[in-house]
C-alpha cells in the first residue's frame, strides 16, 4: 500500500520509523510545510501543523486521495459536507486502540456514576509544557464518554464544578508524554483508570492502521469506526459506545 505523509515532525518521524518495519506499506513521500507531493498514493496521512490541514484537505479533494488527519488543534466546520461522496477522511483525537478501549471504560464508569448521585465522575490529564491544546483532544473525547454515561453531567469545566459539570484537571509541565485518568469519587471509595503513553509509536501504529482501513472508502470517519470492528465484540454483554 502506497502512503503519503504530510509532516516530518515528531509524529511524522514515528510514522516513518514504524512503517519501515511493516512490509505491507510504503511511504512514497514525506513532505514538510510548503512542499508539494510528487507522486500519487493510495492514502495520505496528515501529521503536520493545524494551520496546514485546510490546504492538505484541498489537495486531497483535488487529487481524489483519501486522507487520515492526525494533526491536532485544527477546525474545518464543513468537513463532512466537503468530503461526502468524494473521498474518505478519517479524523481522531488519538490513534491509540488502547485509548479507544479506555473511552468505552469511561462510558461504563459514567453509567455507574449515573446510578447514584454520590458517585462523582472526574478526569485528569497531564502533558509536557510545550503542548498547545488545553485540555487535550483525547481528554475532551474521554470527557464526552463520561458524560454520555452520566447524563446529569452536561458539560465539562476546568474550574470549580457545579452539579451539572464534569470536573476536568489539566497539567502542563516538564516532559510528560501523555497521561489520562478517568475516575469516580464517592464518600467511601474511589475508582480510577489511567492510560500512560510511553512513546508516539502507538499513535503511529494506529495512524497506519487507519490508513489501511480507510483505503477505498468514502465519507467522514472517526477512529472509533475502525476500533468498533475490533473492540465491540468484547462488549457483547450490552455496553455500546
Amino acid at each position: 500500500m502506497r502512503i503519503g505523509l504530510f509532516g516530518r515532525g515528531r509524529l511524522g518521524g514515528a510514522i516513518l520509523a514504524v512503517a519501515a518495519r511493516q512490509a505491507d506499506v510504503e511511504i512514497v513521500w514525506a513532505v514538510d510545510q510548503g512542499e508539494e507531493p510528487d507522486e500519487p498514493v493510495d492514502v495520505a496521512i496528515d501529521a503536520s501543523l493545524a494551520e496546514s490541514v485546510p490546504a492538505h484537505l484541498d489537495w486531497a479533494l483535488a487529487t481524489g486521495t483519501n486522507l487520515v488527519i492526525a494533526a491536532t488543534g485544527w477546525e474545518i466546520p464543513d468537513l463532512r459536507e466537503r468530503v461526502e461522496g468524494r473521498l474518505g477522511v478519517l479524523v481522531a483525537t488519538n490513534f491509540s486502540l488502547t485509548v479507544a478501549l479506555m473511552s468505552r471504560f469511561a462510558l461504563v464508569l459514567g453509567r455507574y456514576a449515573q446510578s447514584d448521585i454520590s458517585r462523582d465522575p472526574f478526569l485528569y490529564e497531564s502533558h509536557h509544557r510545550m503542548k498547545a491544546d488545553y485540555p487535550s483532544g483525547t481528554a475532551k473525547t474521554l470527557a464526552q464518554s463520561l458524560m454520555n454515561g452520566c447524563t446529569r453531567k452536561t458539560e465539562w469545566t476546568l474550574g470549580t464544578a457545579e452539579p451539572h459539570q464534569l470536573s476536568v484537571a489539566v497539567q502542563r509541565t516538564g516532559t510528560e508524554f501523555g497521561l489520562h485518568t478517568v475516575g469516580i469519587d464517592t464518600p467511601t471509595e474511589t475508582l480510577t483508570i489511567t492510560h500512560h503513553a510511553r512513546s508516539r509509536e502507538g499513535l503511529a501504529e494506529g495512524a497506519l492502521a487507519a490508513a489501511r482501513w480507510l483505503r477505498g472508502k468514502q465519507g467522514l470517519y472517526a477512529m472509533d469506526d475502525l476500533a468498533a470492528s475490533i473492540l465491540d465484540p468484547l462488549f457483547s454483554f450490552g455496553v455500546q459506545p
